[in-house]
């Protein structure tokens, strides 16, 4: 009589060290002023999504923000990036330390608002 096959054995635990990365956000609400629907934009009823990329020092300062993606108004886009330039930022943190880091962030143009 054969003996039966010992089970495959078990792989030992090894644990895997896992870094916690939080992105930078706005403060709150108050902290960062909502742009204003340029005049012309609004008789040319232009609306659409710009999306900003922006790098966050670690005090929380804009570092630099540029266009990620154009809503296609060019004014939409300059007043997106202007409303950015004014927030105050929690900066993004690597297992707990700040960091600069970066982030994109979204605007939708909408005139249903």
């Amino acid at each position: 009589m054969q003996a039966d096959p010992e089970p495959p054995r078990a792989r030992p635990f090894v644990p895997q060290f896992v870094r916690i990365e939080v992105p930078p956000e706005w403060l709150h609400e108050e902290a960062c002023a909502r742009p204003e629907y340029p005049k012309s934009s609004l008789r040319n009823e232009e609306t659409g999504v710009t999306a900003i990329v922006m790098v966050v020092a670690p005090n929380g300062d804009l570092v630099r923000a540029g266009i990620k993606r154009t809503s296609g108004f060019a004014k939409l886009d300059e007043a997106a990036l202007a409303s950015l330039r004014t927030c105050k930022f929690r900066p993004g943190s690597i297992d707990g330390v700040p960091e600069q880091m970066t982030a994109v962030m979204q605007y939708v143009w909408s005139l249903d608002e």
